[in-house]
Parts: structure tokens; sequence; C-alpha cells
């Protein structure tokens, strides 16, 4: 694994800290410290670099213009932020970064982001990835209604009101919201009874992502997708996402990770609703496989089509600039050994939620990745959750 990461910082103990960092992994991995905004730009507009780690705190231009210029130019560079617990920016970073490290980082957690972002995208940009991904009738967009939502939250002087009073205009997305909103999921100690009202408990950041998954799985009729069955999809992702938001809770992970647990379950599987819905006759001649080769999804779409659901299903969550947290989640879920992660991570919780949901298809879990981490025996305690009430938000 090797690549080239620029840090962005004013700050001399930053840039002193990144040196550490990296010193045992060079020269494998090039760094070039950038020391304020006009130097930033400079480098940002030659060669990409693999990751852009950026310090939240800027002299001369603003974290999340930064940002934008880096996607602009480069997207497919990782883009991390550096900035300290409860940032006032932080609902407009989390909208345009990747990944949002805390300030101060250890350094061994900023290395392990980058080669974690670095292998992601290695795996997105696989050939076989790349081919299906061609072979749509069309990349799925982001939804006008989504887009005026997500625009209205990166204003600092953004309202709430607002965003409620714009989700109701889309009734099959409304009734999503609500139903995520009084499930499980999220725990609301009073039950919502309006967009407007959940969205105020909700906040910003689960808002957005919640109504990304009622868009992606209002836009389809179910009745055109048979054998495919829309309803099962969402009702198996709406379990996982809360059993992996109780086991991320289970080992008592920040509120951050809970809840990207969360939201990973709830996306874990929307690939098989794209590759269903634009590869409709390739996609039923993978349900005719699992069905007589009693396969699952994951082995019979690589066996008619080359890839899965998994890594289809992350190419796009990443395209729409979701947390890499969250598309690592997806891409792994089914073998999460492939991602060298060093902790527990929203992948851990996902991948043990989902196998736990599938174990009537003989699911097991990926032995190799847990004795990495660690948690072997936390697998007895994760079972135990199952059917236990989730309150996670």
């Amino acid at each position: 694994m090797s690549g080239r990461v620029l840090l962005v910082t004013n700050d001399t103990n930053t840039q002193r800290l990144a040196r550490q960092a990296f010193a045992p992994v060079q020269p494998e991995w090039e760094v070039h410290i950038a020391r304020g905004g006009p130097e930033a730009l400079r480098l940002i507009s030659g060669p990409a670099f693999d990751s852009v780690v950026l310090d939240n705190q800027l002299a001369g231009i603003s974290c999340t213009e930064l940002l934008l210029e880096v996607r602009r130019w480069h997207p497919r560079t990782a883009r991390m932020v550096l900035a300290p617990a409860g940032s006032s920016d932080m609902v407009q970073l989390v909208a345009v970064a990747h990944r949002v490290l805390p300030k101060p980082c250890p350094p061994a957690d900023l290395v392990n982001a980058v080669q974690r972002a670095y292998s992601l995208r290695e795996l997105l940009g696989a050939s076989s990835l790349v081919s299906v991904i061609g072979r749509l009738t069309s990349v799925p967009a982001l939804s006008t209604l989504y887009t005026q939502i997500a625009d209205t939250l990166m204003q600092p002087d953004y309202s709430l009101a607002a965003v409620g009073e714009l989700v109701s205009q889309d009734l099959g997305i409304a009734a999503r919201l609500l139903q995520m909103a009084n499930s499980a999921l999220v725990g609301l100690r009073k039950p919502a009874a309006t967009p407007s009202q959940a969205v105020k408990i909700l906040g910003a950041d689960l808002t957005r992502t919640l109504i990304l998954a009622a868009d992606l799985f209002s836009r389809y009729n179910p009745h055109t997708l048979r054998p495919f069955s829309i309803e099962l999809l969402w009702e198996h992702s709406q379990a996982v996402a809360e059993l992996a938001g109780a086991i991320a809770a289970a080992e008592r992970a920040e509120e951050r990770v809970i809840r990207e647990s969360a939201l990973a379950g709830l996306l874990h599987d929307i690939g098989q609703l794209t590759l269903a819905s634009q590869l409709a006759g390739p996609y039923r001649e993978v349900m005719k496989t699992m069905r007589i080769d009693n396969l699952r999804a994951e082995e019979a779409e690589r066996q008619i089509l080359g890839t899965s659901h998994a890594e289809v299903g992350a190419y796009l969550l990443g395209l729409w600039g979701l947390p890499d947290a969250i598309v690592e989640a997806v891409a792994w879920h089914h073998h999460p050994s492939g991602c060298p992660s060093a902790g527990f991570t929203p992948l851990t919780a996902v991948h043990a939620a989902d196998t736990i949901l599938h174990a009537a298809e003989n699911a097991e879990p990926d032995a190799e990745y847990l004795a990495r981490l660690g948690l072997s025996n936390r697998w007895s305690h994760w079972l135990a959750l199952r059917g236990e009430p989730k309150v996670l938000v």
C-alpha cells in the first residue's frame, strides 16, 4: 500500500505530530504539508493526492471552501478534517468531508484513517465494479428534494422548520421519515406526528441521511421489480440498522459511531435495490441462481455480474459524498477482514448485525476479522441483543 497525503494546517504542533505519525510508513506514504490556504490551493491544483487532511481552523480560507475545491479538482481524493468536538461548523463539514477526525488526533488513528480510505478507493476502482456501473441504464441521482434539503442544511443559519416543510412536499419520503423517526432505530421519547417535528428532534446530520434512505426506497414502484421485494429489503435494512446501533452502544462506542453504525445498517444493501432496478434482467438471473444453487445474494451476484451489491452500494454512497465510515461499512459488510481497520467501527457493527439476522441462511461471522480486533468473545453478547429493545439516539 502506498500513496500521497496532503496535510493542511497552520498549527506547528499538528504538523509535528503528523510527521511523527507517518514516519513508520515512509517511504510508502509520501507526506506533503501546506501551511495555509494559498499553499494548499496551489498543491491541490496539481497531481491528485490520495487523501487530503485539513485542520478546521485555517487562516485566509474556510475549511469548507477548501474541501469544495478538493472535490472540484479531484473527486476521488479522500477528504478528511481534524476538528475539536463541538465545533460550530460541524454540520457544514460533515456535508462535504468523507471523515471528520478528532483534534487532537492520535497519530496511529490518523495513519489508519488514511490507509483505510486508500483501501476503500482501491476496492471501488476495481475493473469488475466499473464494468457493472457502466452497464447501469443510468447512475441513480439524488432527487431534487434531497439536494434542496442538503443545500439548506449547509447554510450557517439553516432552519430545521424549513427543512421539515421541504420534507412535507413528498408524501412518500415524509411517511418513511416518520416511520424511521418513531422506530426503535431512533427511539424518540415522544413520537413525532409531523415531518417538522421529526426533523426538529432528529437534528441536521441524522435528518440528512435518513432522508437519503427514505428517498432511495420511495422512488421505485414495488410491483415493477418483482420477484425482487423492496418491502423485504426495507424491513431487513431497518432491522440491521437497529441491531447494529445496539451492538455499537453495547461496546460503549462514541455517539457518532453508534449513529453511523445505525445509518450504515439502514443503507448496507442499497446496492441490491440499484441492481434490481437498473439491471432487471440480469438480476432476475441472480435471483434464479440463488434459488437453484442455494446461494446468498452476494455469491450469486459475483457469479453472474462479477461484483456484488456491497461494492455497488458503496460506490454510489461515495459518489453522493457520505462519510467514509458509512461507505466502508457498506463496502465490506460481507468480508470485513479485507478492510485494514484497527478497532471497533460501524463496519464491525453492521457485519455482526447482518450476519446475525441472516443466521437462517447459515451466515457466519468473519472469524479472522473478529480475532484481529480482539472481539471474538463478544459474539455471544451481540447475539443476545437481537431480541432486546433498542434505543440509539
